[in-house]
């Protein structure tokens, strides 16, 4: 792959995760570091750090742009370097409203430009190995995957838990059942007055018989990225903090069988069995999901986490949000 000539914007937290592995990729070489917070512009080993956003934005040199700002403003900053001719990756979510990211992903369309969205765990080597797992028909039929990502802090000022925690939920489940839901119900509480810090979600997929539960809470004391998939042959558990045994997989389950008698009657059979630990080869994510979107400036139609894919996701959390609005009642994805 030649050599992409790319820009990051926005240098908090999660921005130096990117330099540090944008700077180990060789096919990558990082022009320019861009943030008003930064203190003066500089210049660091051939690597201009800069306040001036137009900096970046007028320089025809650079291949693509890889923004980590404040979820506000990701839709203009998108949207003008779209404009400019750059390929644009931006963190997650993509927008906080679904009109604002379809049209990135039309203008992406447009100019022939890779609009991605930083869905990381696309990019997990644990979640690659439950996706193989459900399309080879090992679970079965899906019947339920429930979530808790909590832990204490970090909380963000910017978005709600909604937002940024359970952002990733969201799109995981949608992988895994190979569709959007369509119906969602959520309910949340503020202790800080201003953005929700505890979420409850249930998301529906009606067509397929399947529930996803989601909980997610920054005030927790203990840290936890857990997920149980269940099927009518198999259930799985993918615990991310565990530092290698990520994966468990349970031949466990509930099998009904009709019962002779009244119309209705059923008989439920408890169903044991062993535990299979499988080794996955792990590998770093955000490292895969850089080294992905630099493969997908000569082709942006590959792209595994493109803007049409966030989209889904912001339309999910959009009915999310209007549930939380009406007390917790069910609302239509539309």
């Amino acid at each position: 792959m030649s050599m992409k000539k790319v820009a990051l914007v926005g240098y908090g937290y999660w921005g130096k995760n990117h330099l540090r592995t944008l700077k180990e990729i060789d096919s990558c070489k990082v022009s320019y570091v861009c943030d008003p917070a930064l203190e003066n512009d500089e210049d660091r080993s051939g690597l201009a750090f800069t306040r001036d956003y137009n900096r970046v934005l007028n320089d025809n040199s650079l291949d693509g742009v890889i923004i980590v700002t404040p979820t506000k403003t990701h839709y203009s900053l998108a949207k003008e370097f779209l404009r400019s001719g750059k390929h644009v990756f931006v963190e997650k979510p993509l927008t906080t409203r679904s009109f604002e990211s379809k049209e990135l992903c039309t203008l992406a369309d447009k100019e022939g430009k890779c609009l991605m969205v930083g869905e990381i765990f696309r990019f997990n080597p644990a979640v690659i190995f439950m996706k193989s797992f459900i399309n080879a028909g090992e679970l079965g039929d899906l019947r339920y995957i429930e979530s808790r990502r909590v832990g204490l802090g970090p909380v963000r000022n910017d978005v709600s838990v909604l937002w940024d925690l359970a952002t990733h939920d969201v799109y995981i489940s949608n992988l895994l059942v190979g569709a959007s839901p369509d119906f969602i119900s959520c309910m949340s509480i503020s202790h800080n007055g201003r953005l929700d810090d505890i979420v409850c979600m249930n998301m529906n997929y009606p067509s397929l018989n399947m529930l996803s539960t989601v909980y997610a809470n920054w005030e927790h004391p203990i840290k936890e990225r857990l997920m149980i998939i269940g099927g009518t042959k198999k259930a799985i558990r993918f615990d991310d903090v565990q530092p290698s045994e990520k994966i468990a997989i349970y031949e466990r389950g509930v099998d009904y069988q009709p019962a002779t008698g009244d119309f209705g009657e059923f008989q439920a059979a408890i169903r044991g069995g062993g535990i299979t630990l499988p080794n996955l080869k792990l590998k770093q994510p955000l490292e895969e999901e850089l080294k992905h979107f630099l493969e997908c400036f000569d082709d942006p139609s590959r792209c595994r986490s493109s803007g049409w894919v966030g989209f889904e996701t912001v339309k999910v959390l959009e009915a999310a949000e209007k549930s939380i609005l009406m007390g917790g009642i069910r609302v239509k994805n539309l």
